[in-house]
Formats: C-alpha cells, structure tokens, sequence
C-alpha cells in the first residue's frame, strides 16, 4: 500500500492520461500534480489560463489536474487520491472544488474503497444526487487498485458512468 498520499499521484496521473487520450485522441492531454499549488496560478504559470476564461476564481488545490486542449479551447479533469477510506468530507471537497471550476471529470479514488455511511448513502439508498456538481456532471468514486494501476471498474459509483 502507499505510505503517503503523494506517491499515489504518478500512476494515478499515468492513468488518467491514458484514459484521456483514449476518449480525445486529437487533443493534447497532460496531467500534472497540482496538490500543493493554487490551480489559477498553476494554470498561469503554465500559459494554460487563456483556455479557461474563469481560471482566476480557481483558488482549489486538485491533487490531481488533467488538461486535454482541443482547437480553441481546453477541458479540465480532477481527481483526488486518499490513501484511507473516501468518507463525506472527502466527496464534500471534491464536489466544492468541481462546482468552482466546472471539470469534465471529476473522480475520487482509494486503494481502501468508502465508509461505510458513503456505502449506505450512494449504494443503499441511491442517493447519487450528491454527487451532481453541475447539469450532468457527477463526481465518479472508485477503489484504486495499486496493482492494477487503475480504479477497480466494479466498484465505481455511479455504475456503468465509466465514460
């Protein structure tokens, strides 16, 4: 298992590269470890704020960024890594940061899965409307599988949204 949370990044951002590039294979994609710097002056710094117009109101430090630039425009992608159980505070502040910034995907991810009151909540009584950010944008929650190096498909909430 990890012994810290940053050293989930490099395959989660390997991953998650790769899925982008599977589902915009034109486009330029590239993840990038923005855990410990704001995202607007990440996006500056990297001369990538012209693609996002609001890129200034983006005071949110993701764990984990992708930017997948098309033509004239850019999309964003979050996810969180947690090395213990993803719990409510943990959807509470993925679900703040993809409100502020609107992501194309936004995920969180765990080698050790949920709690069990995210379990009863999502699983149990359907409540997957909590984890709508925006008009069909949910927050995808997975188990990690570190050594698969990718999320655990069948453990995805909501199920089949693998997309």
């Amino acid at each position: 298992m990890y012994a810290r949370e940053r050293e989930m990044y490099p395959p989660v951002m390997a991953w998650f590269r790769r899925v982008l590039k599977g589902r915009f294979p034109t486009a330029a994609v590239e993840t990038y470890d923005t855990s410990t710097v704001g995202l607007n002056r990440f996006l500056q710094g990297r001369g990538l704020h012209h693609l996002f117009p609001q890129y200034q109101s983006y005071d949110i430090f993701v764990d984990v960024t992708a930017v997948v630039r098309l033509r004239k425009s850019g999309l964003l992608g979050f996810v969180e890594c947690k090395r213990k159980q993803i719990g409510l505070r943990d959807l509470s502040q993925l679900l703040g940061y993809s409100r502020v910034a609107l992501p194309a995907y936004s995920i969180i991810v765990s080698p050790a899965g949920v709690t069990q009151a995210v379990h009863y909540l999502l699983n149990t009584f359907g409540r997957l409307d909590v984890l709508e950010y925006s008009s069909g944008r949910r927050l995808k929650v997975a188990t990690w599988d570190p050594l698969r190096e990718e999320i655990s498909l069948p453990t995805l909430i909501p199920p089949g949204e693998y997309r």
